[in-house]
């Protein structure tokens, strides 16, 4: 019985086997464990990347759009500011009509 195994033996490599095998399984589960952490670490940095140029886009707009509101608030208020010039200017020279016709009255009595 040289050539033949004992069932002790037997027993022994079957169970060497299937640690090899457990371990084999267990390499395998803790390379695709890290794969996934990995994956997930990438998408969530590609995801927060996405979401910064988003933000700063519409960061953008809305900085444009209320540049936009303050030109024209103070163009609105340029064209108010000559609007009452013009009408001051206008009674400017009906108050100096009425002082003249006030000072020739005053003069002529």
């Amino acid at each position: 019985m040289m050539g033949s195994d004992s069932p002790l033996q037997i027993i022994n490599q079957k169970e060497l086997e299937l640690r090899r095998r457990i371990q084999a399984a267990q390499q395998q589960l803790e390379a695709r464990l890290q794969a996934a952490r990995d994956e997930a670490k990438q998408q969530i940095a590609q995801a927060d990347q996405a979401g910064r140029v988003e933000a700063a886009t519409l960061y953008e707009q809305c900085l444009d759009e209320t540049r936009r509101e303050a030109e024209a608030i103070v163009r609105a208020a340029h064209d108010q500011a000559e609007a009452l010039r013009r009408q001051a200017t206008a009674r400017l020279d009906i108050a100096a009509g009425h002082i003249v016709e006030l000072v020739l009255a005053t003069q002529l009595s």
